[in-house]
This record gives C-alpha cells, sequence and structure tokens, in this order.
C-alpha cells in the first residue's frame, strides 16, 4: 500500500496550531464573546477555498446560530450581479468588491469580523478588512503568515490582511499551501483548510464556554436532520433572520 505523506503529517500539524496558536485563538474568543453578549454577530468573510472555513463557521449543527458568511456570491444573490462576472477566479483581486459586499450585508457596528485568507494579499479580502476597522468593527484574521511573508508570493503594494487584523491567528500553512512535495516543482496536499477549520471549531467552542461563564444565552444551532431540529432552530432563525443569511443547501 503506498504511504501517505500528508496523513503522516497531519497530527503534528495539528499539534503545532493547537501548541502556537492558543493565545490567539483565546484573544479571538474573548473578542468575539464581548460582540455576541452585546447582541452582535460574527461575520466571516473569505474567498477561494478559504471559503470552507467561513462555511465551517457558519449555519451548522454547533455552530453559532449569531455567526453569518459574507461571499462574493452575495453580489449575485442579493445585488443583481450577472452571474458570468463572478466567475473568474481571479475576481477576488477587483479593488471595490469588499465595499459593496459589504453594504449589501449591513452590519451592525457591534459586530465583529474574521477574514480568512491563506495568502491574506487579494484586494477583496485587505479591502474588507480596512473597512471592518474603518467601520469600527474588531477584526479577527486566520492566515498563513509563512506565506505573507514568503518572498515567493505573489507581490501585491500595501498591506495585507495581517497588518490589518485586531488578532490574528497563524493556520501554519506553507507558502503556496501545499505542503507533500511528490517531485520537483510538483506539490500536493494542501494544509489551510485542514488547520483553518480546526481553528474554527475551537473558536466557537471557546466563544461558547465564555457565553456560558457569563450566564449568557449560548445560540447554538442544532442539527437540521434531528427530528426536532427545525422547531429547535426556529427561535434564532427568527431572531437573526435580518442579519444573518441562509446558507445555501
Amino acid at each position: 500500500m503506498t504511504a501517505s505523506e500528508f496523513a503522516a503529517q497531519a497530527p503534528a500539524l495539528i499539534s503545532r496550531v493547537l501548541d502556537t496558536q492558543m493565545p490567539a485563538i483565546h484573544q479571538a474568543a474573548a473578542l468575539v464573546t464581548e460582540s455576541v453578549a452585546a447582541g452582535g454577530v460574527l461575520q466571516s468573510f473569505a474567498t477561494g477555498h478559504s471559503r470552507i472555513v467561513a462555511l465551517e463557521l457558519t449555519g451548522r449543527a454547533g455552530g453559532l446560530a449569531s455567526a453569518g458568511m459574507l461571499s462574493v456570491k452575495d453580489l449575485v444573490m442579493f445585488g443583481g450581479v450577472d452571474p458570468e462576472q463572478i466567475l473568474d477566479p481571479t475576481y477576488e483581486r477587483v479593488s471595490g468588491l469588499a465595499e459593496r459586499i459589504y453594504d449589501l450585508a449591513r452590519p451592525d457596528p457591534i459586530d465583529s469580523f474574521l477574514i480568512v485568507s491563506n495568502s491574506g494579499v487579494n484586494a477583496s479580502i485587505v479591502e474588507m478588512a480596512q473597512l471592518a476597522r474603518e467601520r469600527g468593527h474588531r477584526v479577527v484574521a486566520i492566515t498563513s503568515l509563512m506565506h505573507t511573508r514568503s518572498p515567493s508570493a505573489r507581490h501585491t503594494a500595501g498591506l495585507h490582511l495581517a497588518d490589518l487584523a485586531d488578532v490574528v491567528i497563524d493556520n501554519l500553512a506553507p507558502a503556496g499551501d501545499a505542503s507533500v512535495e511528490l517531485a520537483p516543482g510538483l506539490r500536493v496536499g494542501a494544509v489551510s483548510s485542514l488547520t483553518g477549520v480546526l481553528i474554527a471549531q475551537v473558536l466557537t467552542e471557546l466563544v461558547c464556554r465564555r457565553l456560558m461563564e457569563r450566564g449568557a444565552e449560548v445560540p447554538v444551532f442544532v442539527s437540521a436532520n434531528l427530528a426536532s431540529g427545525d422547531e429547535d432552530n426556529a427561535t434564532f432563525w427568527e431572531r437573526y433572520r435580518s442579519r444573518v443569511r441562509p446558507v445555501e443547501p
């Protein structure tokens, strides 16, 4: 049987994240808890495969009902943009997208933001972080500091995501994300989704624990595939329907 280097390195990578990033995750949890306890929503934003991490926080069993996901596709679903416009995978680099997405969502000033980007360099990501700060939101970033600081990274002038966040959580992904070299120039095994989802779940748990310690309500969804799921979740859907968009099936 062919051995998998990715499978072999995954446990150590997870341990490194937990060994090195827990202080930052605790800081992020404190920030998000303050917002949620005051009636705020955790607004996540990501592009590309980083959307996997943002989606992990939103509208799922065991997740915060007070967590929403902003996305480039919102321009089509809620803004009337022709779908053809957003199908270019480099569209995330277009300046001005972030403000259009933000304005469609109209976040409350008390909302906190979690912005996820492995590279941290694309215009929509950087501008969303800048806009969130300008509008008074606290910002948490999940990004790869190794990629951001790598001389091999695609060069962009100005600030990166890590320069703009109140709290930066490093996903420990290598430059380029793929971690397993099969041959010179041939790499597989992207790790940012693996570590990003881990961070998202740990963050969610810590926020809920902090809310419990305050004696505050913990707005968490149960699985919609349980017999009582729809009934149990109905109160939260009604409460947040104007501020948190449902995740499409």
